[in-house]
C-alpha cells in the first residue's frame, strides 16, 4: 500500500513538472487586461502580470478611452503605457542598428539586406604569417647573381579558405571610422585612416593550405614593399554619413579568396599584420591557363 501511494505521488509530481515546463509566457493585449479587470483582480496583480508577460497594447486615444470605459484601473493603464513605450524604444533601436548608416563599433561590415535579423556582419581581422621570399628558384637566382636577383616577398594566411564565405558576387561592405587620437589596438586602422581610399582589396593566390599575396620584392641588398597592382581589385565607395562609407564593386567578384588590407606599409603605432579576409563562392571561375593565353 505504501509503495502504491509513493508511486501515485511520484506520478502527480511528474505531471506537475511537465505541466510547468509546458507553460508559455502570455502576450497581453487590451482585451486580456479588460478581462482580468472584470473578474476583480487587484491592479497590483495585473501590473505584476504585465511585467512578467510579452505586451502588445493599443494605447492610442481610442484605446485609452475603451480601457477607461471598461473599468480598467488608472494605475494599470499607466503601466500599460510604460510597457508600450519600452516596446517602441526597443523596436526603434533595433531598426537603427539594422540601418547601415547608423554608426557602430569601427571596422568593416558585410551588408546583406536579405538577412532581416542581422543584415550587418562584422568582417573579423586575421593575422598574416611571417613574410617569405621566393623559394628554391629565387635562392638559386640570387646565388648566381651575387644577391642582385629580385625575390618576391609574400605574406600568407593559414588555411585555404576564410571563415567568411559569401555567395553574392556583388557584395556590399560598410567601413566605419572614428576620430580618436588614442585608439585601441584593434581599431587603430579605422582611427588612423579616414576613408576606404587608404585600403586596398587583394585577391589571394590560393594554395592547398594557405592563401598568399605578394607584398613586395627584395634581394640581398634591400627590399621594396608594396602590393602589385595586378592583384588589386578596384572598388567604388561613397560617404553615407559621418564616418560611414559604403563600398561596392565595379564588376562582380570572381570566385576566390580576398582581403581588405590597410595600404600603408609603415604604420606609426601598431603592427600592420592584419587583413580583413573573406571568400566568394558564387562568382565566376577563372581558368588560369586560358587567362595566360
Amino acid at each position: 500500500m505504501k509503495a502504491f501511494k509513493l508511486l501515485f505521488m511520484l506520478a502527480v509530481l511528474i505531471t506537475a513538472i511537465a505541466a510547468s515546463a509546458q507553460t508559455k509566457i502570455d502576450t497581453l493585449t487590451n482585451e486580456k487586461i479588460i478581462q482580468l479587470s472584470k473578474i476583480g483582480l487587484q491592479p497590483s496583480v495585473i501590473i505584476t502580470k504585465i511585467h512578467a508577460s510579452f505586451n502588445k497594447f493599443d494605447v492610442s486615444t481610442d484605446g485609452l478611452v475603451n480601457l477607461s470605459n471598461s473599468s480598467v484601473a488608472p494605475e494599470v493603464i499607466t503601466e500599460m503605457m510604460k510597457a508600450d513605450t519600452k516596446v517602441q524604444v526597443a523596436e526603434a533601436n533595433q531598426k537603427d542598428m539594422n540601418d547601415p548608416n547608423t554608426i557602430r563599433p569601427t571596422g568593416i561590415y558585410l551588408y546583406n539586406p536579405k538577412d532581416s535579423l542581422h543584415p550587418l556582419r562584422r568582417v573579423d581581422p586575421t593575422v598574416t604569417s611571417t613574410n617569405k621570399t621566393g623559394g628554391f628558384g629565387a635562392a638559386l637566382a640570387q646565388a648566381y647573381s651575387a644577391g642582385l636577383a629580385q625575390g618576391q616577398i609574400t605574406s600568407s594566411l593559414s588555411g585555404a579558405h576564410s571563415r567568411l564565405q559569401i555567395e553574392d558576387a556583388n557584395p556590399v561592405f560598410y567601413f566605419y571610422f572614428e576620430n580618436n587620437s588614442n585608439p585601441r589596438a584593434e581599431s587603430w586602422f579605422f582611427a588612423s585612416a579616414t576613408s576606404p581610399n587608404e585600403f586596398a582589396l587583394v585577391k589571394f593566390d590560393e594554395r592547398k593550405d594557405s592563401r598568399d599575396m605578394a607584398v613586395g620584392t627584395g634581394n640581398a641588398y634591400g627590399s621594396s614593399l608594396g602590393i602589385p597592382n595586378k592583384i588589386k581589385v578596384d572598388y567604388d565607395y561613397s560617404q553615407e554619413a559621418e564616418g560611414v562609407y559604403k563600398v561596392t564593386f565595379k564588376e562582380p567578384l570572381r570566385k576566390g579568396e580576398y582581403c581588405f588590407i590597410y595600404a600603408s606599409s609603415t604604420p606609426t603605432r601598431y603592427s600592420n599584420d592584419k587583413v580583413f579576409d573573406f571568400g566568394i563562392f558564387g562568382g565566376e571561375v577563372v581558368d588560369k591557363k586560358k587567362k595566360k593565353k
